[in-house]
């Protein structure tokens, strides 16, 4: 490798002694570029050594950016089409030396490769359209400051692109001009007069742009044109005369001499220009100013100053790039990227070690370390030495020790090497570095200082010096720095920290139970990680003193915490006299366990011991992993695992993979059993039979019914029809559902409605949580709602789909009839319902009463003459109002309301007496003649889907049969409940 690199640097040297060039230009990628720099540098003394004529060169270091961009243009490939990328990047870097205004030009093409370039770390802000007009500007100014010339754009076409820049030419003209010039037979312009007579240039363009189109007349040589010298300066063709004048008065030229000539005397002029300095320009000015030329003073100052010397150049002066240039060109960075006090990440490289000397050898002192009975090496701090005498020979053995660790090597995230003292390590003592960071680990730090000369930096990985907490390495903000809104917000994140910190208030509690502990809930939860599945911790609530949380163990690293309230407490620390659980009232803390933590963990557990059940961790994508290994090796086969969740403690998933998709259910345990898919059941089995019969079913879409407690009871629900309970525990269709199998409530008496009591289980019933085992007519108290369903239509929200509203009396949804009855069946209430008071209940109480003692329908062959639907002649339709024998015996079921008082009369139509009826005086009917019946019949609520018997219902929602069809011939009996003949509910 060195003697293929030494017999490269001959033939380079070799190269540069016959081409003669004028510098070397290095392109930068990276920090190879020293290594090639400082080789350059010693080839060039060489040179310079070995042959005294050989000019003095220098070598400087380019940055690659612009001919990275350059390099994939268009415009690289048709100019060097033959050329690789490498060959283009190197011309790219010798033109930006040379002329770095000619060469970013190059990239102001159509295609806007300029904007490839970076040049601030936001420029991304202004936008692309922003960008361009700024850098087009930028170029403008310096292009008109520097001036064109015109000659040399024609002769070198690398250099055209600035003609576009030139003062009211723009891209289309200078194009124009280019083109003109080149399709001439002498492709020169020998003066700017020749802009008018040769290039045909219109007055107005021309003189805007002469003074910017320089003309180098030294090049020129002879010429059979007029060379006026003037034209290579800035100098305006309108103000030459006032030049002339300047030269001839500066040199004291007199008319009558020789050479008063004003041509000959700017030449003069130009060879002693220190002359101009005698003249009075202020005066000269004033004098321009009468005449009628206005101000011209500046005018006057600038032609002094060109004269001078023309076309001075005015742009910074170029000078070598230093070392800290250097080292942003070869890391890619800026000082607003790469700065002192910048947090970065850095991986560990290595550890530097200093040897001991022999002086320090000799001085040594081993020290037993009491706690393990070894020895240690005071210098490594290797500490595995059992006798004195191995240290000894730790030292004298070579390259065994290495010393004292004075610090890690490091490398940062954009490939600049670091160094971090071992004091700045951390913020207690270090004796082994290698005991915190490894080899190849990443870790933060902070830049402390850069030495740009030695090409590396230096950093702290303190951890105080990463929070940096007292903006110690903060870089200087400017003036519109809020520092004060900083200051707050720094101060209410501390605030939030420290809450975090301090987790949430529990008041300590005086309650004496074993399971008891006045914990939080972390605490409860790292006690419960080596406790049985099923262990309970009762704990204090964060809600307040009125609360208790009791906390059980689901499975490993899952647990459930259920909200209790007390009631009934004589002081603020004492246990309630009743303890509610989601409605649920509990005597005291044995009982919480026995009757409802118990149970659950005992239902949890058969789903744990299951065959199919898997521990997943709460992770849903595991389970999925499993199911879909599953799947593929059984296509035919339908796969699924029950394994627990965490977003829900106290919740199973059940996974399954019926076809393609994947589906995810919840399954509830409760002290009762177990719920799915909103359907109680009472062992696990029976569940898994149901779920194996109905997994293709609709998954049911759980509407929502608010906010739920930990245990999952409701805070409030909506009914459909629009009116609120504002009642916990009550669900969407409690009250149509009455002594049906349906997952939305139960029947009374029924073990899962039972309430607790000291002495025995008293079924009790609310007209909240229950639902009397009655008649499907439910009396329906809570909202608006409720009417006699007509011409086959059913109603939904109340409306008679009549074109009007039968009306009410009161709030009781029922019926309102003249004699005061509210119920089917012929029995009197005792009384409507007249509010949401203590007496709400008597309505429920009215009606089991009522139904108790017989007022249900009564069964066909055996009902009085007024306890059935009266039937016409044909026995197959209900009796219109204005008939006879609408109502015979005066009861039966109930019809359309009517009032004694003739004031209260029904709306009517066309002012008749009678209730608006159709064209017939009866009650609508299907092509059938008869009340709409559904295709379920019989003697129960028809129903339809999967799971439960349902109210009867058309329109929107819910699973319903369709109604007949015309044509069809329906059932000619009304629609019935378990217990009988009943009006349908539409609550749902």
């Amino acid at each position: 490798e060195r003697i293929r690199k030494e017999k490269e640097l001959e033939h380079l040297k070799m190269w540069i002694r016959n081409k003669k060039p004028h510098g070397v230009a290095i392109y930068t990628e990276d920090r190879n570029a020293l290594t090639v720099l400082h080789d350059m540098r010693n080839l060039l003394e060489d040179l310079a050594s070995e042959d005294e004529s050989f000019p003095q060169l220098e070598a400087q270091l380019v940055d690659s950016n612009l001919a990275k961009v350059y390099a994939s243009t268009n415009k690289s490939n048709s100019d060097f089409r033959d050329h690789p990328t490498v060959l283009k990047q190197a011309i790219s870097v010798a033109r930006r030396l040379q002329d770095p205004l000619v060469e970013f030009s190059q990239l102001c093409n159509a295609e806007n490769d300029i904007l490839c370039l970076r040049y601030h770390p936001h420029q991304e802000i202004i936008g692309e359209e922003g960008l361009l007009a700024a850098l087009n500007q930028e170029f403008i100014n310096l292009v008109n400051m520097v001036g064109v010339d015109i000659n040399e754009c024609v002769a070198h076409p690398h250099t055209s692109n600035l003609v576009q820049f030139i003062g009211g030419l723009g891209p289309r003209k200078g194009a124009s001009l280019l083109k003109t010039l080149r399709s001439m037979s002498n492709p020169r312009l020998e003066n700017r007069q020749q802009l008018v007579t040769s290039c045909h240039m219109g007055p107005k363009v021309f003189i805007n742009c002469a003074g910017f189109v320089k003309i180098d007349t030294t090049a020129l040589g002879d010429s059979e044109q007029y060379i006026e010298v003037l034209d290579g300066s800035r100098i305006h063709n309108e103000a030459y005369e006032w030049a002339r004048k300047m030269a001839v008065d500066a040199l004291e030229y007199d008319d009558e001499e020789e050479d008063g000539n004003p041509a000959s005397a700017v030449e003069d002029i130009l060879r002693q220009p220190e002359k101009l300095e005698e003249l009075n320009l202020d005066a000269f000015a004033e004098e321009l100013e009468r005449q009628g030329f206005g101000n011209k003073q500046i005018t006057l100052y600038d032609i002094r100053d060109e004269l001078n010397n023309m076309y001075g150049e005015r742009r910074i002066k170029y000078e070598p790039p230093n070392s800290e240039d250097e080292f942003n060109m070869i890391n890619k960075e800026t000082p607003d990227t790469f700065y002192t006090g910048k947090l970065m990440q850095a991986r560990v490289t290595g550890f530097v070690y200093q040897p001991p000397k022999p002086e320090e050898m000799d001085c040594a002192q081993p020290q037993k370390d009491d706690a393990t009975g070894l020895f240690v090496c005071q210098f490594c701090g290797r500490n595995d030495f059992p006798e004195l005498t191995e240290v000894w020979n730790h030292f004298d053995a070579e390259n065994d020790c290495p010393g004292k660790c004075i610090g890690v090597k490091v490398v940062l995230e954009n490939g600049i090497p670091g160094f971090i003292h071992i004091q700045e390590l951390s913020d207690s003592n270090v004796l082994r570095p290698e005991d915190r960071v490894k080899m190849n680990q990443n870790i933060h730090i902070r830049v402390t200082k850069i030495a740009p000369e030695r090409g590396r930096v230096n950093c702290t990985s303190r951890s105080s010096a990463l929070k940096d907490e007292e903006d110690a390495f903060q870089r200087e903000k400017d003036m519109y720095y809020d520092k004060e809104a900083q200051r707050k917000d720094r101060d209410r994140l501390m605030g939030d920290e420290v809450k975090k910190q301090k987790g949430a208030t529990y008041i300590k509690r005086v309650i004496i139970h074993p399971q008891f502990h006045n914990i939080s809930y972390k605490e409860a939860e790292k006690l419960l990680k080596t406790m049985d599945q099923g262990d309970v911790i009762i704990r204090p609530s964060s809600k307040g003193k009125d609360h208790l949380t009791v906390t059980w163990k689901v499975v490993d690293d899952i647990y459930q915490h259920i909200d209790v309230e007390e009631k009934g407490k004589t002081n603020a620390f004492s246990l309630g006299s009743s303890l509610m659980i989601a409605g649920d009232e509990f005597e005291d803390l044995d009982e919480i366990i026995a009757r409802h933590i118990n149970p659950m963990a005992s239902n949890a557990r058969e789903i744990i011991n299951f065959k199919y059940y898997q521990n997943f961790g709460g992770d849903r994508k595991l389970a999925e992993q499993y199911i879909v290994k599953e799947k593929q090796a059984n296509k035919s086969k339908i796969p699924y695992v029950l394994h627990p969740s965490k977003e829900l403690p106290g919740k199973f998933l059940l996974s399954y993979c019926p076809r393609l998709k994947l589906r995810h259910e919840f399954v509830s345990v409760t002290p009762d059993g177990f719920r799915f898919r909103k359907q109680p059941f009472d062992s696990f089995n029976q569940m898994i039979k149901w779920f194996k019969e109905h997994y293709s079913d609709p998954i049911p879409i759980t509407p929502n019914m608010g906010r739920r407690t930990p245990y999952g009871s409701l805070t409030g629900g909506t009914t459909p029809g629009g009116g609120t309970t504002g009642r916990p525990g009550i669900t969407p269709g409690a009250l149509s559902m009455a002594g049906g199998n349906t997952p939305y409530g139960g029947t009374p008496g029924s073990r899962y409605n039972n309430a607790y009591t000291p002495t025995a289980n008293t079924p009790y019933m609310t007209p909240v949580a229950t639902t009397p085992a009655g008649p499907s007519a439910t009396p329906r108290g809570y909202g608006g709602g409720g009417v006699t369903p007509r011409g086959g239509v059913t109603p939904r929200g109340g409306v008679t789909p009549r074109g009007g509203v039968t009306p009410r009396g009161g709030n009781y949804m029922t019926t309102p009839r003249g004699d005061g009855r509210a119920t089917p069946g012929g029995g009197n209430t005792p009384g409507a319902y007249r509010g949401r008071g203590s007496g709400a209940g008597n309505a429920w109480a009215a009606a089991a009463q009522n139904w108790a003692g017989g007022g249900g329908r009564t069964p066909r062959g055996m009902a009085a003459a007024g306890d059935i639907t009266p039937r016409g002649a044909a026995g197959e339709t209900t009796p219109a109002y204005g008939n006879s024998n609408s109502r015979p015996g005066g009861g039966g079921y109930s019809t359309t309301p009517r009032y004694d008082d003739q004031s209260r009369n029904t709306p009517q139509y066309n002012n008749s007496s009678r209730t608006p009826q159709y064209n017939s005086g009866r009650t609508p009917q299907y092509n059938s003649g008869r009340t709409p019946q559904y295709s379920g019949g019989g003697g129960r609520t028809p129903s339809q889907g999967y799971g439960g018997n349902r109210t009867p219902s058309q329109g929107g929602g819910g699973n319903m049969r369709p109604p007949p069809q015309p044509g069809n011939r329906a059932p000619s009996r009304t629609p019935r409940t378990p217990r009988g003949d009943a009006t349908p509910l539409y609550d749902e």
